[in-house]
This record gives structure tokens, sequence and C-alpha cells, in this order.
């Protein structure tokens, strides 16, 4: 009997195992996968994972704190003269005084004392009325106006005793001082009438004789030797030519500066107009030369014009009014116009090159009163002249004052206190005998009156 021999397979220990595990396995592979996918960028790069974050840094220093713009609240006074102290109030001022700047009108003032909410303040000399600027550390701020009051210091620049020296200050003498002007170099030229000379007054008071001889009569030539008729009347152009109203030779005379004397308008007696060397005065007296050297001359009632070597006739006073006599007084406007004054001495007027007449100032009546310019009163005003501001200047001569006219129209009283009398002084502590002649330098400000009838010229001081 053979046999046979059946193999026996051999039980695989780990298979049960395997069986057991494969469910787990697959879907460890799938997880695995997906987490493979989900790493990859879109660009196939692996996302790099991120670690836990450092500790952060320190903070960097913080920048600057802009400045506070300060402000102003008051000014006290809100009116005052150069030289005086204003407090001002506000705040966030700088407590260093020379770190907080402040102007009056746009002139640097001097503080003297700053806390965060006050400056002390000193009002700075010929500041003017305007609006008062504080800036500190670059920020600016405009407060209100503050009225600047000037300071009018009267005093006797030359002068004073009856004669005809040449001389420094009150050792000078003068016979009837009537006309006067003033040089682009300060110095005053005056018509010194009675001595038939014309006389120069330096800023300092040194008096010297620019043309005549002493003697009357009319002859061109050399200052030194040239004859004046009792001249009343000068004014001065941009060269400092001095032209002379040399109304009894019913001429206007030209000095050069180079010394020499010539006839520079006018024949004899009459009211001819046309060239130069053929036109007739009346009696010119007082002229005033515009920006493009136009003359205007006063010949008794009429206002005479001399442009291009032509003389015409700009406007007759009796067509104002038949009591109008002769204009006695000048003045050019900044606007162009002519300031007059005629022979009563009640009013001031206004005259267009156009020839339209008006009234500027005066009631009319012969007396004292300041205000508003339609009310006012004068008495025999004789001279006029307007400064830098364009404020008219008034030698109001039997009121024995000096008036000024605003721009605005208003009419107040800055120097001499009605009595007739030779003091020096401040403002209406001064004393004037019968002012005449006036004239401005409006490079300084500084006024300069004629006194006739005490042969004395007088300086106001403007500050």
């Amino acid at each position: 009997m053979s046999q046979t021999t059946v193999a026996m397979k051999t039980p695989n220990l780990f298979y049960p195992f395997l069986r057991a595990i494969r469910p787990f396995f697959f879907l460890s592979l799938l997880i695995g996968l997906a987490g493979l996918l989900s790493g990859c960028s879109k660009s196939g790069s692996p996302a790099s994972s991120s670690g836990p974050s450092g500790p952060s840094g320190p903070s960097g220093p913080s920048g600057p704190t802009a400045p506070v713009a300060p402000t102003v609240l008051s000014i006290a006074p809100d009116s005052a003269a150069f030289g005086s102290t204003v407090v001002i109030t506000g705040t966030n001022f700088n407590t260093t005084a020379t770190a907080d700047t402040v102007r009056f009108n746009n002139t640097v003032a001097t503080v003297s004392n700053a806390t965060a909410t006050q400056l002390t303040v000193v009002v700075p000399q010929g500041a003017g009325t305007g609006a008062v600027k504080v800036t500190v550390t670059g920020n600016s701020v405009t407060g209100p106006v503050f009225t600047y009051l000037y300071t009018y210091t009267v005093s006797t620049l030359a002068g004073g005793t009856l004669g005809d020296v040449d001389a420094t200050g009150t050792s000078a003498e003068f016979d009837d001082p009537y006309g006067i002007a003033v040089d682009t170099s300060g110095n005053i030229i005056v018509a010194d009438d009675f001595n038939n000379k014309i006389r120069k007054v330096t800023p300092a008071g040194v008096v010297t004789t620019v043309a005549g001889t002493g003697a009357s009569g009319f002859k061109d030539g050399p200052a030194g030797t040239a004859l004046f008729l009792d001249p009343p009347a000068v004014t001065v152009d941009a060269m400092n030519n001095i032209f002379v109203g040399d109304d009894f030779n019913y001429k206007i005379r030209e000095i050069t500066p180079a010394g020499n004397v010539s006839t520079f308008a006018g024949t004899t007696v009459g009211q001819t107009n046309g060239p130069i060397a053929t036109a007739q005065f009346y009696g010119p007296t007082w002229m005033a030369i515009d920006a493009k050297n136009n003359m205007y001359v006063c010949d008794g009632q009429y206002i005479r014009t001399i442009s291009g070597g032509s003389v015409a006739t700009l406007y007759d006073g009796k067509s104002y009014t038949t009591t109008l006599n002769s204009f006695t007084a000048i003045a050019l406007a900044p606007n162009g116009n002519l300031i007059l004054l005629d022979d009563y001495g009640a009013n001031v007027f206004s005259l267009t090159t156009a020839g339209v007449f008006t009234n500027l100032a005066g009631n009319g009546i012969l007396a004292y009163l300041d205000g508003p310019a339609a009310t006012a009163s004068f008495s025999s005003a004789t001279g006029i002249c307007v400064d830098a501001n364009g404020n008219i200047l008034v030698a109001d001569e039997a009121n024995q004052r000096i008036r000024l006219i605003s721009p605005s129209g208003v009419v107040s009283t800055i120097a001499g206190s009605g009595t007739a009398a030779d003091k020096d002084g401040i403002g209406v502590a001064a004393q004037f005998n019968y002012p005449h002649g006036i004239a401005v330098d409006n490079k300084t400000g500084n006024i300069y009156v004629l006194e006739p009838m005490s042969n004395r010229i007088r300086k106001i001081t403007v500050q």
C-alpha cells in the first residue's frame, strides 16, 4: 500500500495581524498624502511652517512735539507813544523774551519780559497804527490793532534875531524868512525875503547863503552876484535845483546846484500863456513840482502850470468865489491832487489836474476847532505841506498852532498852545509866534516851520 504524502500548508502567523491593521494602514496612507498635498504651495514649493513668535523689541523714541501756536487776547494800553511799555496777554508764549518776536504794524519791538501768558513790550519808534503780530518758534498770530501816538517835539533850529548873518543855530540871523522847502539831502531852503537872499540851513542848523547879495533888483548869473526882489517862495526839484518865486520881478528863477541863477519862466507883468520865454505872470509865488517835473504855480487868483517849456492856466479861483483874491500856499498830495490855501485862510482846498476844485477842510469861519474836516475851523492859515503818510500839515498862523488833516479827514492839533510866543516843548506845550511857512523832510519825518516875526526856524521832531 502505497502511501500518499500530503503536504501540510504552514500557517502564516502575520496574516491575521496584517488583516487586522489593513484598514488602518490605508487610512494612514490617505492622511499622509493629504498632508503632503496641503504642504505644497501653488508654485509647487513647500510652505515653510512658522515657528513660535519671538519676544517683541523695544519701542523707538517718539518724535518731537509740534510747537503750539500762540494766541493774543489783548494789548494794554491799546494806544501809546514811542518808548511806552504795553502788556500783551495771551497763551503759549516762550518764557525766554528773545524767543518771542513782536511786531507793531510790521515794526519789530523789544520784548523786555516774558511769561507763558504775558509779554511786556516797548513800543518802537515810528511804528504807526496797525495790527500787532506775535511769532513764537515759527508760529505767528495777529492780534488787535494798536494805535500809535506820535510825539511832536518842538525846538529852535536856527535864527531868532533880525539881521543877515550866516552862522550856526541861534547865532544866525534872518530878516522875514517867508518861504521854505527841503532838498533831497534834508537841507532846509529858505527865501529870506527882506534880505533878498536864498539861504540854506543844514539839519544841524548851519546857515549859509545860496544866492543873492542882499541888494534888491534883478540879475541872473553866478549865485554870488545875482539879485532878487523880496523873494517870498522857494521849491526844490529831484535834482536839487532851487526855484524861486520872484514875484515882484514877475518871474520864476532857477538856481542850479553848481550855483548859477537864470530865469526859468516869465517876462513882464501879465497873464499871457505860451512858451516860457514869452509868458507873463502877475506875481508868481508858491510852487510845487510833481514826479514828472510839471510845475504848479500860485499866481494871484490863478493856478498856472509849466510843462514841456510852456505856461498854461489850470484854474481861476474867481470861478469858485469872487472873494478869493489869491492863492497863498500849494502842495502835492500822494494822489497827484493839489492842496491849496487862499488869502483868507479859513479853508483848505483840493484841485485835481483836470481842474476840479473842492473844499477839503474848514467851515469858512475864522476860528479854532478840531474835528471832522467839514466842521473844523482855521484862522489865517498860511502854510501847507504833505508828509509821506498823506497827512496834510497846516501852519495855522493866527491860531499859533500846527494842525494836521489825516487821510481819513480828521483835523487835530499836533503842536502849539494857541499863545503867541517862542517856547520849545512837546506838542501843545510848545508855543509859536505866528507860524507862517511849513515844510517836511519825508525821509526823516521832521517838520520845519518859519516864524517871520521872530526871524526863526523851528524844528518839530516826529517820533
